[in-house]
């Protein structure tokens, strides 16, 4: 039985949390985001936990059309990629496809796509996993990254020709205002209306602004190493029941040790529900949970941490706590463990 859950990678909501801290002053620990989430930007949330802070910036806030005022930080650029690949293309047209096939990786449950209608590109949006006021604030959050992303290619006066938002209207004049066109609210998908003739005019114009070295050079400094791009497609499918778990209790972990009735809670689950379901699947949260923080404190043990940092980012009381829990799992204290670790480093020195 699949757990019908969609995530988002912290990179994406980041340009948000920090728009809203410099035109507001609230911080991301004012929506009770825990620091050491936000500094590791590959981590999924579940998006049922985005959507509950892009209510909660507008109750703070008391300003429904908060977005407008952080657009300028609504930056794709902002996801901190490896030398910016999402925008290091010689046009738009290879931008658009690499945002519509890549954010698969950044964001599931949702996609983006290209429609054409006649002379008209409809850059698309579609995302199930939500409702109401926070529909419409996401749907306008992608918006206005797809306008920034049009603007780097063709100029920071471009305006599209129509824009589709979803969700109810969140005032009709400023949103106008910031796009330039007709924007229609209450649409079955977020879109961007864009004539044909801009994605070629943007190569166009890349093309006889540089010479075919500095084109090159570009080129070339736009790739990823395959370390890098592993992190990236990690991302767990519905059906991936293993994989969706992992995630939720990982996100979890932030905000303290997971337990039965915090992981039910984010699933929208009552305690009796969460454990039907996690025997239905041939698991249990004691064995679920200590083979995830297991997996984790090796990963942290890879990059160095020492076992009392590991112990408070897995969300436990104690160092002792972890030690016992990983002792039952690997048969041997973390700090025997890291021991041997050191001693099969190819860079340790007799």
């Amino acid at each position: 039985m699949a757990f019908n859950v969609s995530f988002i990678r912290v990179c994406c909501v980041i340009p948000v949390l920090q728009g809203i801290e410099k035109h507001y002053q609230i911080t991301h620990s004012d929506l009770s985001i825990p620091d050491n989430l936000i500094k590791e930007p590959m981590t999924l949330i579940p998006f049922s936990e985005v959507a509950m802070w892009l209510n909660k910036i507008e109750l703070l806030t008391g300003d429904s059309d908060y977005m407008l005022k952080i657009q300028n930080y609504l930056d794709i650029s902002r996801f901190n990629m490896p030398n910016n690949w999402f925008l290091a293309t010689p046009d738009l047209a290879i931008t658009f496809r690499r945002i519509n096939y890549a954010m698969a990786c950044f964001h599931s449950g949702a996609s983006y796509y290209g429609a054409q209608s006649n002379r008209i590109i409809k850059w698309c949006y579609r995302n199930d996993y939500l409702s109401k006021k926070a529909k419409s604030h996401d749907s306008l959050r992608v918006a206005l990254t797809l306008l920034n992303t049009c603007k780097h290619f063709l100029g920071k006066d471009y305006q599209p020709k129509k824009v589709m938002l979803s969700g109810p209207s969140l005032g009709q004049l400023g949103v106008e205002q910031a796009f330039g066109c007709q924007v229609t609210w209450n649409a079955p998908l977020t879109e961007i209306w864009l004539d044909i003739d801009s994605l070629i005019s943007s190569e166009e114009s890349f093309l006889s602004s540089l010479s075919t070295t500095d084109q090159i050079k570009k080129n070339n400094s736009s790739s990823i190493s395959l370390n890098q791009l592993d992190s990236y497609l990690n991302m767990p499918q519905p059906h991936d029941t293993p994989k969706v778990l992992y995630e939720l209790v990982n996100y979890i972990r932030f905000y303290g040790l997971p337990t039965v009735d915090s992981l039910a809670d984010l699933c929208g689950f009552s305690r009796q529900q969460l454990q039907r379901r996690l025997q239905k699947n041939g698991f249990s949260f004691t064995e679920l949970m200590r083979y995830i923080l297991g997996s984790l404190s090796i990963k942290y043990m890879l990059e160095g941490k020492e076992v009392n940092e590991i112990s408070a980012l897995l969300g436990y009381a104690s160092v002792r706590s972890f030690s016992k829990s990983f002792q039952r799992l690997h048969r041997q204290t973390p700090t025997q463990y890291i021991e041997k670790l050191h001693q099969k480093s190819p860079h340790k020195r007799a």
